[in-house]
């Protein structure tokens, strides 16, 4: 490969430099949609209906400087890897994506405090194509690669018997109108990103797609890692459309003539959902699929290493508690405030690419806390135009405030082992003692309840908290004018009482990081993350 960069290389105890390892990159993107709706009211009903068509045309290529994991800054300084993987050669891919929608409304009249909402919602999710035919997939049943559109149709079934029903009640109970109430259930199919397929047309003959777990000398990394075998990436062809179905129900309080106040519960569950898992991962130390069959029509024989193939695993569900009041504009003060009681919980997040689950073989147990998971979360935002109207240096003025305050988001313990699953970083430890939160910066948990052991452990996923997120965020202005032109003074202060917002503790068993809190939430510059103070001035004419 051309010289593009440094591998990226990361590892236990704060080790990061080099890469991006997936650049340099770049895409091309083209949306075209054409949509409509007619609408009608006829007696009781509000009739609407309507159609979209949509079209996608998402151009990609790439290079890549390779990713080395240590799992030591020892293990480093002997240059001795515990994984590797890289993409040997240019990637380009061309992919076209299409989606037909319709859907039918009837809003139903049932009284003068009763209104009745039906609806129907049908997708046709076409499975994508790739212009020159470029990806190629890993058969399980015939231990082939297969050119989509060559060797077989398409990449994955078609998902076209996709209908979601929409239901929900408004209802005013008492004849004064004040109090509202509503209930919601409706279910929804995504239409998965380009990503579920792109990376199938990195697979030979087009690239050389390379990955290996144990000891990796640093000097001979692509050589035995090429010895150990393809890494190729590819789609389960009975992939289905990830879907929700959620719910609410929520009552509405009018307790002053500018003032309401709302409590709900909301719920949803996911199935179906995209997740990447390691269709090679050993099975006491042998991987399932040694090599390419000899009737393979893309390099049989070939070795094979870890294959990553996307699939619809997954499942989640989330359920809140949501408390609300609202003040309208009125004597100078607007003010929202929520608050949010909730928990998330799902087999993965964000796991979009590569994977990260424990076993790929019993994704059941990576059900657990979602990583964004907030038990509790309050937010409060207000405006207050002073009173003053006398002099022009009293008039004008205007304070807002922002604070958000959250709980800590869940923390994912792993140990370094890469060879049960072929990745690192990913395996979980065994739990030996009470999980202990304590608080500090140099401690954040008690870390001897962890033992990293020659199997997967019995810890489940993202069972330690981390820190808590505390802000407040207050701008002062000046509105005033000069003949024609209008003036604004503006001052922003980010983080008034600059509270430290920790990151997550180091998660890795045995690091010397581990259970230690070495950064800050958000990066030094971005909101949340120290005091900062912005002047402005505004001219508008």
């Amino acid at each position: 490969d051309p010289p593009i960069g440094l591998p990226q290389t990361t590892g236990a105890g704060g080790l990061r430099f080099g890469g991006p390892f997936q650049f340099p990159q770049g895409r091309r993107d083209g949306f075209y949609l054409f949509t409509d709706t007619i609408s009608g009211r006829r007696g009781r009903h509000t009739v609407k209906v309507g159609g979209e068509y949509r079209h996608f045309d998402n151009e990609n290529f790439s290079e890549g400087t390779g990713s080395f994991n240590f799992p030591s800054v020892a293990a480093f300084l002997a240059g001795t890897a515990n994984a590797f993987s890289i993409t040997l050669g240019e990637r380009s891919n061309h992919i076209d994506q299409r989606a037909v929608a319709f859907f039918g409304q009837d809003r139903i009249a049932v009284g003068s405090t009763l209104t009745l909402d039906l609806g129907l919602r049908y997708e046709w999710h076409v499975t994508p194509t790739e212009r020159n035919n470029q990806f190629v997939v890993f058969d399980p049943g015939s231990a082939s690669l297969l050119r989509v559109g060559v060797d077989i149709e398409d990449i994955h079934r078609q998902n076209k018997l996709n209908f979601e029903p929409r239901v929900g009640i408004p209802w005013t109970p008492a004849s004064d109108g004040r109090t509202v109430v509503r209930a919601a259930y409706g279910s929804s199919v995504d239409e998965p990103s380009t990503t579920a397929v792109r990376d199938t047309a990195t697979n030979p003959p087009f690239a050389t797609p390379l990955a290996a777990a144990g000891s990796i000398p640093l000097d001979s990394a692509i050589e035995r890692t090429a010895a150990g075998g393809l890494a190729p990436a590819t789609i389960d062809h009975e992939f289905r459309n990830p879907s929700l179905r959620s719910w609410n129900v929520n009552v509405q309080q009018q307790i002053a003539r500018n003032f309401a106040a709302m409590a709900g519960y909301f719920g949803s569950r996911g199935k179906d959902l995209r997740i990447s898992r390691n269709l090679n991962q050993p099975v006491n130390g042998v991987r399932p699929f040694a090599a390419l069959s000899l009737s393979s029509p893309i390099l049989p024989g070939a070795l094979l290493g870890n294959i990553t193939q996307v699939e619809s695993t997954g499942f989640s569900s989330y359920h809140a508690l949501w408390l609300s009041a609202t003040k309208r504009l009125s004597r100078g003060l607007l003010f929202d405030a929520s608050y949010t009681w909730s928990k998330s919980l799902d087999t993965n997040s964000l796991n979009s690419s590569g994977f990260a689950v424990q076993d790929s073989y019993d994704i059941a147990n990576q059900y657990g806390l979602s990583d964004y998971d907030a038990r509790h979360r309050f937010i409060v935002s207000a405006t207050y135009a002073l009173p003053f109207t006398g002099h022009w240096a009293t008039r004008g003025w205007q304070a807002s405030v922002i604070v958000q305050s959250q709980s800590g988001n869940p923390v994912n313990i792993v140990t370094s082992n890469s060879t049960l699953n072929g990745t690192p970083n990913t395996v979980r430890p065994d739990v030996v003692g009470p999980i202990r939160i304590i608080g500090s910066v140099d401690q954040w948990f008690d870390t001897s309840a962890f033992v990293a052991v020659d199997r997967f452990g019995n810890l489940g996923r993202n069972v330690v908290i981390g820190p808590a997120f505390h802000n407040t965020d207050l701008s002062i202005s000046k509105n005033g004018r000069l003949r024609d032109l209008g003036i604004q003074f503006r001052v922003d202060i980010f983080d008034l009482f600059n509270h430290p917002n920790f990151g997550p503790p180091g998660n890795i068993v045995g690091s010397p990081t581990f259970g230690k809190i070495t950064r800050t939430r958000f990066s030094t510059g971005e909101g949340g993350s120290s005091r900062q103070i912005q002047l402005g001035v505004k001219l508008s004419f």
